[in-house]
C-alpha cells in the first residue's frame, strides 16, 4: 500500500496511512476516504447493491461498510483542515463522515494522462494495445454495473485509479450514482455532463479536450425523463471522452517522443 497516497475530489479526501495512521488506527493495505456528504451525494446509497456483482472488486474499490464520524472539535479535523487549506476551504464545515478503502493504485488515470503530456513517461502506456486493453476493462466494468441497473454518472479520468505495478484499473467515486429508473438523477442533473479537467490549462483542453454538451440535455423536457434507459448512455458518453482525451495525448505525444 502506498503511505504517500493523497487525492482530492469535490465531496471528498483519500489520504495513505502516513498521514492518518498518527491519530487514525491504522489498517494494512487501507487507506482512508472522508466524504461531505451534500446535496444530491449519496456516497453510500447503492454500495450494497455494487457488492453483489460477480468480481465487483476486480473493477471498483469501495468505502468499507463502517462508516466512522471525524466531527470538527477532533485534533485531527484540524491536522486534516491544515494538509488541505489551499483546496478545500468549502469542505470543512460541520462532521465529516470517513470509511477505510482497500488500496487500489498509486495514482489517478489524469495523472498517468500528465506523465506522458509533461515528462514523456512511457513507462505505463507504452503502446495503443494498453489504451485498447484499458478499454476493454472499463467496458467490462460499466457493464457489469448496468446490468445491475446501477449508473455511475461520474466518469472521468480523476475517478480512475491506476496501479502502475499491476497494471490495473479500477472506478471509485459513487457519490453521483443512481439505481433505474433514475429518478433522484432526472430531478436532480448531477455529476459528469459537459466535463472537463479542471486543472488542464485552456489551451490544453482546447486541443485535447473541447467542450461537448450532449444534445439530451439541451432539450426540455428531458427525454431520459420518459425513457431513463437513456439515462445509461450518460456513463458511455463520458467514458468516450475520457479515451478521446488519453488516446489524443499518447498520439500526439509519442509521435514526439520517437521522433526525438
Amino acid at each position: 500500500m502506498s503511505s504517500l497516497y493523497f487525492k482530492t475530489g469535490g465531496c471528498s479526501i483519500v489520504i495513505g496511512e502516513k498521514y492518518y495512521s498518527g491519530y487514525i488506527d491504522y489498517k494494512p493495505n487501507k487507506i482512508i476516504k472522508f466524504t461531505k456528504i451534500l446535496k444530491g451525494h449519496n456516497e453510500f446509497k447503492n454500495l450494497k447493491l455494487i457488492r453483489k456483482i460477480k468480481n465487483y472488486s476486480n473493477y471498483f474499490t469501495l468505502p468499507d461498510e463502517e462508516q466512522f464520524i471525524l466531527k470538527t472539535n477532533d485534533k485531527f479535523y484540524t491536522v486534516l483542515k491544515n494538509l488541505f487549506k489551499n483546496e478545500h476551504n468549502k469542505f470543512f464545515y460541520g462532521n465529516l463522515i470517513y470509511n477505510y478503502i482497500d488500496y487500489a493504485g498509486d495514482k489517478d488515470l489524469f495523472d498517468s494522462i500528465i506523465d506522458l503530456k509533461d515528462n514523456n513517461d512511457f513507462t505505463f502506456w507504452k503502446s495503443y494495445r494498453d489504451i485498447i486493453n484499458f478499454s476493454k476493462i472499463m467496458m467490462e466494468a460499466l457493464n457489469y454495473l448496468h446490468q445491475s441497473k446501477i449508473c455511475h454518472l461520474d466518469i472521468k479520468p480523476e475517478n480512475i485509479i491506476v496501479d502502475s505495478l499491476k497494471r490495473k484499473f479500477k472506478i471509485i467515486d459513487f457519490g453521483f450514482s443512481s439505481l433505474e429508473p433514475f429518478d433522484d438523477y432526472v430531478n436532480n442533473i448531477r455529476g459528469t455532463i459537459g466535463y472537463y479537467p479542471k486543472k488542464v490549462r485552456d489551451d490544453y483542453i482546447n486541443i485535447y479536450l473541447p467542450q461537448i454538451t450532449a444534445n439530451d440535455f439541451e432539450i426540455d423536457p428531458l427525454p431520459c425523463k420518459t425513457n431513463p434507459k437513456l439515462v445509461y448512455t450518460i456513463d458511455s458518453f463520458c467514458l468516450g471522452r475520457v479515451l478521446y482525451f488519453l488516446k489524443l495525448v499518447y498520439q500526439d505525444h509519442a509521435k514526439k517522443y520517437w521522433f526525438n
